[in-house]
Parts: C-alpha cells; structure tokens; sequence
C-alpha cells in the first residue's frame, strides 16, 4: 500500500529526474494512471484551453479522496488520503502544465485572479504558481513558478483554488474547521487568527474525530439537511499551539517555508464519512469578562454571522454567487466569545458541549 511518504519521496525522485515538470511526461509512468475524461464541459472551453498544447500537460498518477471526490493529480497531494473507493473516473483532475497570461473575454480582471465570461478562472500566487480552473469545477491545470514539490503550491491549491471548485460545483465553503460531536458535525467559524485549528485539535484530544480545517464544505442540497463533506485529515497548527496542547512537534512539516506553523496529520482521528452538520459557532475575541460567552443567533444577525465566515466571501461575489441563508440546524448557530487566556480554551469547550447535550 502507497504511504504518503512514498508519494512524496516517488514524486520528488521523478521531478528530479526529469529536470522539470516539462519534461515530466516522459518519465512518469504507472498503468494505474488513467487519462482524465473531459466530460460535460460547458461551451468554449475548449476555445479557452485551445492555446495550450496536450503533448504539454504532465498525466495525473496520483489518486486521492476530497470531499468523497475521486481525484487524479500530478501532484502528490500528501495532504490528501488515498482514493479507496470504487473505479469511478476521476471527478477532478490536478495537472501539470502551462497557464496562460491572459484569458479572453475577461468578465472580472483583477490582479490575481481573472475570470472569462464562460466561467473558467485564472488565479496567480506570484513565485508560486498560477492556476486554470474549468468553468465546471472539475479540471484544473497547475503551472509551478516553485520547484513542484514545494508545499505552497499545494496550500493554495488546497484554499483558494479548493474554494472556487467548491462554488463551482454548488457548495458552500465555511472558513471552519469542524469535529463529529455525536452523531453530527459542529463547526467552527472565524476569520484566520481566531482559534478555529486550536480548538478542533483541543477537541481531537478529547475524543472527537476530525472532519476539516480552516475550510469545512457543506451540502445545502442534501435531502435531509445540510451536510458536511470532509476535506483534509490534518491540522495546520503554529507552533506554539503545539506546546500549549503538548504535542510533540518532532517530525511535523511546516504548512509554508516562510511560516512557522506546522502539518498534524489526525488519519487516526479522521472521520472520512459525510455527517450531518448540527451547529456552527461563529468565534469571535472575548473583550472583557462581561461578555456573553454564548449567545444564540437568529434571523438576520444569523445571516450576518454566515456572511462574516464564508470561505472568500469576494470571491464568491466575483464568481456572480450571492448569499444565501443557512438552513436550520439541530443545534442552531451560536456566537462564541473565545478567550486566548489561561483557561480560555476549555471554557469554549465545555460551553459548546453543554448547549450540544440540552
């Protein structure tokens, strides 16, 4: 069976080997790889992606799972766990190849990100990477300005870029991070900075299982109410937060070479099945004592909390999206006034148990 170390050791062999990523194709072999099927692309696609050359694009050897999608990449994605599901064709394909400078018919032309009029995008990270994704969310093409294997090429890949796929195929992405409590997801929701990794690792050693970090993607379609799909079986955590919660950072790869947070892989707390979600808790700073620590939120204030902490809220106003209310849920959603002080953590936890056993 592949481990993640085997991917990235194999990759990087391969890429190294290779010389680059351009010369790739003629070196990476597997008879699992399958050729991605272009299946119900939307008119002028192809007119979008006819300036770029098959005989260019790196084959997609690595199987992976992300919100129960079966997806072929060229990257190794070690962030990702392996595809164990049925012999389906890929339902997303990551390669490796050229992008544009420009796309044609621009409707949105903004410094890093372009998007044509038949929806295909074009995002950049300068020195990093830029990315083409398909109108349909199910296809996209990766051109490194960093040596493949560099992990900030994947952390993108697997933020922004995930967000737009997620839009694409009509879900909704939270900026949360989300655990099994019972026998549903709770979420929590801010801005970065605010705890969400800390509190689902807090959780994670107390017994809950881990669903997503930072970005947690919901069904609002689903028959019976909304559900969360789970992404990634690791924390990205700064190392701080690892002495606070006593977690050995030996081994541990950093998220990003300029940060100095850290990948905690969880697959042995990791539940990979779609649960139903049963509350979200918007966090926010406890100002003073005299705060609420909990306070149920309703009606416009509820929308107004959801608004705060959608994942790329701009981007979902740039891609023609708008807001929408969040069906109701079991437990309801909360904002939660969470302390960074002694003691602050556990008092957020015990709070949120208590409103999710009444």
């Amino acid at each position: 069976m592949e481990t993640k170390t085997d991917a990235v050791r194999g990759f990087a062999e391969t890429t190294h080997k290779a010389g680059s990523w351009k010369r790739q194709r003629r070196v990476v072999t597997s008879p699992d790889v399958r050729t991605p099927e272009w299946l119900c692309m939307p008119p002028g696609f192809f007119a979008m992606v006819g300036i770029i050359m098959r005989a260019d694009i790196a084959p997609a050897p690595f199987n992976r799972s992300l919100c129960g999608w079966r997806v072929a990449s060229a990257l190794p994605l070690p962030d990702l766990l392996a595809w164990t599901g049925d012999g389906r064709q890929p339902d997303l394909v990551i390669e490796l190849g050229p992008v544009p400078e420009r796309l044609a018919d621009l409707a949105v032309d903004r410094p890093l990100l372009q998007i044509a009029t038949d929806g295909t995008c074009r995002f950049q990270v300068p020195d990093v990477a830029s990315y083409l994704i398909d109108p349909a969310g199910r296809r996209v093409i990766v051109d490194p300005a960093l040596p493949p294997e560099a992990p900030d090429i994947g952390v993108f890949l697997l933020s922004t870029v995930f967000g737009i796929l997620c839009y694409r195929r009509g879900l909704l992405p939270l900026h949360a991070s989300c655990v099994r409590i019972g026998q549903g997801a709770a979420a929590f929701a801010g801005p970065s900075g605010m705890g969400k990794s800390t509190l689902a690792a807090a959780f994670r050693q107390r017994g809950h299982a881990v669903l997503a970090d930072d970005v947690t993607v919901l069904d609002l379609a689903a028959p019976d109410g909304p559900r969360v799909w789970p992404t990634f079986p690791r924390l990205k955590l700064w190392r701080d937060t690892l002495v606070r919660l006593n977690i050995p950072d030996a081994g541990l790869e950093r998220s990003r070479a300029m940060l100095d947070k850290v990948h905690l892989p969880v697959d042995d707390a990791f539940c990979a099945e779609p649960l139903p979600l049963t509350a979200v808790f918007h966090l926010h700073p406890l100002g003073n004592e005299d705060d609420t620590p909990l306070r149920r939120l309703r009606g416009p204030e509820a929308v107004a909390w959801l608004g705060r902490d959608v994942y790329r809220s701009g981007l979902m106003a740039r891609l023609g999206l708008s807001g929408r209310l969040l069906p109701a849920v079991a437990g309801g959603t909360w904002a939660v006034a969470h302390g960074h002080g002694p003691g602050g953590l556990d008092r957020s936890i015990t709070r949120i148990l208590e409103r999710l056993e009444t």
